[in-house]
C-alpha cells in the first residue's frame, strides 16, 4: 500500500515537471519564431 502510494506521488511529480517543461519549451520557442 505504502509503495504504491509512493510510486504514484513520484508518477504525479514527473508528469508535473515534465509538463512545465513542455509548456517552457512551447513558449520559448514560440517567441523564437516571432
Amino acid at each position: 500500500m505504502v509503495l504504491q502510494s509512493l510510486f504514484l506521488f513520484i508518477l504525479a511529480g514527473l508528469c508535473e515537471i515534465g509538463g512545465g517543461y513542455l509548456v517552457w519549451l512551447w513558449i520559448r520557442e514560440g517567441k523564437g519564431i516571432e
